[in-house]
């Protein structure tokens, strides 16, 4: 941990990802681009919108990647998760903080 008991970070893919990071980079990488063309693409996140958004990630992820991934985005929250290993990432793009991870 950095000074003062903050997370560290590394920015990777326009994203700024918590360390450690338990993700490979293939995965990673589909992960932040996925949420960042979803996000662009969605007009009203605070509605509907964001429903949608976290739902096609996830089909796209189980589908590429087996299932059972969890999808969570939002501006903030506290989780304390048991996921696959080498499957969990938590990283902040535009105002949201996400995390996915695979159980």
């Amino acid at each position: 941990m950095a000074d003062g008991g903050e997370q560290e970070h590394s920015f990777m893919w326009g994203a700024q990802v918590r360390l450690p990071c338990d993700m490979p980079d293939d995965i990673l990488k589909d992960a932040i681009e996925s949420v960042r063309t979803e996000l662009d693409a969605v007009e009203d996140f605070e509605g509907a919108g964001g429903n949608q958004v976290v739902e096609r990630i996830k089909r796209k992820f189980d589908d590429k990647w087996n299932p059972n991934w969890c999808v969570i985005i939002g501006r903030s929250y506290g989780s304390f998760v048991t996921h696959e290993t080498r499957k969990f990432v938590s990283f902040k793009i535009y105002d949201k903080a996400v995390m996915m991870y695979k159980v």
